[in-house]
């Protein structure tokens, strides 16, 4: 049994509170292996509201698949047990197709949180990334979302990449260095498709390893290509998106 790097333990468990998965299910009453697609959320508090934040083409694809299945609802889960899961809102509170993003606003009160928690922004607005900037996510890759007749698994990874390139509205980031992915007994595994990322908060971390978030993950082929990222800042106090 490999050894455990309690750092690096700690840095996973800081990340996975402030997301969670966001699924796709033909009626409120279906079962998990039902689930149609999921993708990711970041879970933001801005100290004036509270958020749920994921790709806009998440959003897209449900309505689709709503055209096709008119009982579907967009759903996540924070608490353990797929009967905690939460319905996100019918509309969201903004929606900006252009740079990729949808907001909903959050129900704390009504929903089950578990160890879940709203990642709160303490600096206003939200700072780009630099050109000298390591990136940090976890989200929910699909390809381990595992589901049984009364229970799912949406297994989370670890994703950690240098900034490559900055422009007005994307990030580029590429793998870092000869950072390598390992399974649950330590040993290497293939690069990890990307699909069931779109949605995710990414960090970056300071000097006395606080994170600070820096965007939401856009699209990518493995962890091995260049990833592209929205930046964090198009996201007022307010809950709205601004350009």
């Amino acid at each position: 049994m490999p050894d455990i790097d309690i750092d690096q333990f700690a840095r996973e468990a800081a990340l996975l509170r402030h997301c969670a998965p966001i699924f796709f299910l033909p009626s409120p009453t279906a079962r998990p292996p039902a689930i149609y697609a999921n993708g990711t959320v970041a879970l933001v508090d801005t100290g004036q509201i509270k958020l749920v934040v994921t790709s806009s083409h998440v959003w897209d694809e449900f309505q689709k698949y709503k055209q096709e299945v008119p009982t579907a609802c967009l759903c996540s889960v924070f608490a353990n047990g797929l009967g905690y899961y939460v319905r996100l809102p019918e509309q969201p509170l903004h929606i900006d197709r252009e740079i990729d993003l949808v907001v909903f606003e959050a129900m704390p009160g009504s929903w089950k949180m578990g160890c879940k928690e709203y990642y709160r922004v303490e600096r206003w607005p939200i700072p780009k990334a630099s050109g000298n900037d390591k990136i940090e996510f976890m989200g929910f890759p699909g390809k381990y979302r595992e589901t049984a007749v009364n229970s799912a698994n949406f297994g989370a990874s670890y994703f950690e990449f240098g900034v490559l390139d900055v422009s007005d509205r994307k990030i580029v980031s590429v793998g870092a260095g000869d950072h390598r992915f390992l399974d649950n007994d330590g040993k290497e595994v293939p690069p990890i498709e990307m699909g069931g990322l779109s949605g995710s908060p990414a960090y970056v971390r300071d000097g006395k390893g606080r994170l600070s978030l820096i965007g939401f993950v856009q699209m990518g082929g493995t962890s091995s290509d260049n990833l592209f990222l929205t930046h964090a800042a198009f996201l007022r106090r307010d809950g709205t998106l601004g350009r």
